[in-house]
């Protein structure tokens, strides 16, 4: 069913992609995508981790009223997802009443924006770059992020719950053709880092990185793009 975009425009801090891991009944969480496209329509996606089902995808309108931003499924057959926007500029999940989760698990029902962490924001490039970082990498699906600075250590963790997280002293690199490999152990498992020399476009944004990266934590792979910082 086509989607038809909204009557009015709402600011573009709000829209965007935003992401999250929220609570699952039978599974670990589910990541959670949602895309506000600036027209008014979104994309919403869910997927669910350690589970053999396909992402669930949900299109249709949203709005932004009172601080709230109300989606409206295209089929019209579903009550509206609502979310606080808040002042620290995340999206908290609302009950179907419009009011605040008070569960225990209401601080997971949060969804930050990708901007907050993305490689390509300028501000956070250059930020990591005084910081002495010499390479970083993002993928998605779940979100994840990893930072190498070749003088200290290596850095991984999913983002934004981090239920992966890892910190390791930088092993010597294992050159192989365009593959540069790091092995490395801690206290929380072990760490594999791959960076390969070839183009990477970004899944969710288009972006092209100049390397694409495989991680393996613990058995668990990701794969994503990333760059040199200090080059």
């Amino acid at each position: 069913m086509g989607v038809s975009a909204g009557k009015t425009k709402e600011p573009a801090s709000v829209a965007g992609t935003w992401r999250g891991v929220i609570p699952c009944a039978d599974c670990p969480g589910i990541n959670y995508t949602l895309r506000l496209n600036e027209d008014n329509t979104f994309e919403g996606t869910l997927t669910y981790q350690e589970r053999d089902v396909e992402p669930f995808t949900r299109t249709g309108t949203w709005r932004l009223h009172a601080g709230k931003v109300a989606l409206e499924a295209a089929d019209n057959g579903t009550v509206p997802t609502l979310f606080e926007l808040t002042k620290t500029g995340e999206l908290n999940m609302l009950d179907q009443e419009g009011k605040p989760i008070t569960t225990g698990t209401a601080p997971l029902y949060v969804l930050r924006k990708d901007s907050d962490f993305a490689e390509d924001n300028p501000i956070l490039r250059e930020e990591r770059r005084e910081r002495g970082l010499d390479f970083v990498a993002t993928g998605n699906e779940p979100g994840w992020l990893l930072e190498i600075d070749l003088e200290k250590s290596i850095r991984f963790k999913t983002l934004p719950s981090e239920s992966i997280s890892m910190e390791t002293p930088v092993p010597a690199a294992l050159r192989s053709g365009n593959i540069t490999t790091y092995l490395a152990t801690s206290e929380a498992g072990e760490l594999e880092v791959e960076i390969i020399e070839q183009p990477c476009e970004d899944t969710m944004s288009g972006k092209v990185s100049p390397y694409l990266v495989r991680v393996k934590v613990n058995g668990i792979n990701f794969r994503g793009c990333g760059e040199y910082l200090q080059e």
